[in-house]
C-alpha cells in the first residue's frame, strides 16, 4: 500500500464531507503516527556490534559475559534474522510461544562446537535433530528503552515465563578490576570458550559500533573473502599453497599457515568469507601473523547473489566444503 497516497486521500474526503480544517490535521496526523508505529514495529531491531577490550577501561561500569562460539541470531517478535538481516529458518516448534518483543542473542551448541551451530543454520529445511543441539543464549532486550543494567533483570524475567529449556539467559557478572577481568578470561579460555563480553551498565541498546559492548579474547580475528588460490609447492605441490583473501578495506593477503591437508585438497570456494587469526596489525594496515581459522559459512554471499534469498540458501550459496 502507498501510504502517503492513502493518507492524502482520506483527507481530502474528509473535506469533501464538510468536516473543519482543524479536525482534518488532527486525523491526518493521528494516521501519521498510526502508519509510522506499526513502521517502527515492523523494522527489525539493528544489532549492537563490539568495539575490542581494551586497558584503561572502567571494568567496574560493566556486566562480563562468556562471548558464545556460535551464530548471531536476533528475534524480531516474529522471526528469526541473522546479524546480516537475513532469515533464518528454524524449526515452528523453536519460537513457538516466543514474545513479540525484540530479543537478541546468539545459537550456540556448546564450547568447541561451531560447527554444528552453522551447519544447523545453513540449511534451507531446519532439520530437528541439528536444532534439538541448540540454545539460544539471550544477552539482550532491544526493544527496552533503559540501561543494560534495567534490561537485565526484563530479560530474565522474559526468558524465564518462556519455560524453554532451549532458551536461555545468559549469564551476567560484575568484575571489580582489570586482573580480575583477566583472570576470568583466562580461566574461560582454558575452560573452551571464545572469550568474554562486556556491557555498559547505563548504556541504552542502540545499534551499531561502539564502547557500549566490548569484547576481549586472547587473539584478535577478522572476516576476508576469498579472490584466488596459490597453487603450492614442495609438499604441497599439486595441492593449494594459499588462499588469496581480500579485506574489506580492499586489501588483499595470502592465508597459507592454518590451512589443514583436507582443505589443501579441496580449497574453499572464490567468493567464500574465511576468518583468520592474527597478532596486531602491519603499520600499512594489514594483520601481522594471519592464519587461517576456519569458513564462515553463515556469513552472505556479495549482494548481487542474495536478491530473493533467504538466509540458508544464502549461507549455502556461500559455503566451501560466523560474531
Amino acid at each position: 500500500m502507498n501510504q502517503p497516497r492513502t493518507i492524502a486521500g482520506f483527507v481530502f474526503y474528509m473535506g469533501l464531507f464538510g468536516l473543519q480544517r482543524l479536525s482534518i490535521k488532527r486525523c491526518a496526523l493521528s494516521i501519521l503516527i498510526f502508519f509510522g508505529t506499526a513502521l517502527a514495529q515492523a523494522a527489525p531491531p539493528a544489532p549492537t556490534l563490539a568495539q575490542r577490550y581494551r586497558p584503561g577501561i572502567d571494568v567496574t561500569a560493566y556486566w562480563v559475559s562468556e562471548k558464545y562460539d556460535g551464530v548471531r541470531a536476533l528475534w524480531t517478535g516474529r522471526e528469526l534474522l541473522s546479524r546480516q538481516g537475513l532469515p533464518i529458518a528454524a524449526p515452528a516448534w523453536f519460537t513457538a510461544g516466543w514474545p513479540a518483543t525484540p530479543l537478541d542473542g546468539e545459537l550456540w551448541a556448546g564450547r568447541g562446537r561451531f560447527d554444528a551451530a552453522q551447519s544447523a543454520v545453513a540449511q534451507a529445511v531446519p532439520q530437528d535433530a541439528q536444532w534439538r543441539a541448540l540454545r539460544y543464549m539471550v544477552f539482550d532486550l532491544p526493544g527496552h528503552p533503559g540501561g543494560f543494567g534495567e534490561r537485565l533483570p526484563a530479560l530474565r524475567h522474559t526468558v524465564a515465563a518462556l519455560g524453554q529449556p532451549w532458551v536461555q539467559a545468559a549469564p551476567q557478572w560484575r568484575v571489580a578490576s582489570h586482573g580480575a577481568l583477566m583472570k576470568q578470561l583466562h580461566d574461560h579460555e582454558k575452560a573452551g570458550a571464545e572469550g568474554l563480553m562486556l556491557r555498559r551498565d547505563d548504556a541504552p541498546y542502540r545499534g551499531g559500533r561502539s564502547d557500549d559492548l566490548l569484547k576481549l579474547k586472547s587473539f584478535e580475528d577478522a572476516e576476508g573473502r576469498v579472490v584466488g588460490h596459490v597453487p603450492g609447492k614442495g609438499k604441497y605441490a599439486g595441492l593449494t599453497g594459499a588462499l588469496i583473501v581480500e579485506l574489506p578495506s580492499g586489501q588483499r593477503l595470502r592465508l597459507g599457515s592454518g590451512l589443514t591437508d583436507g582443505l589443501r585438497r579441496s580449497p574453499p570456494p572464490i567468493g567464500s568469507v574465511v576468518t583468520y587469526r592474527y597478532n596486531g596489525t602491519h603499520p600499512g594496515g594489514l594483520p601481522r601473523f594471519a592464519r587461517f581459522w576456519r569458513v564462515r559459512a553463515d556469513a552472505p554471499p556479495p549482494a548481487t547473489e542474495i536478491q530473493g534469498k533467504s538466509a540458508s540458501s544464502a549461507y549455502l550459496s556461500s559455503a566451501s566444503s560466523s560474531q
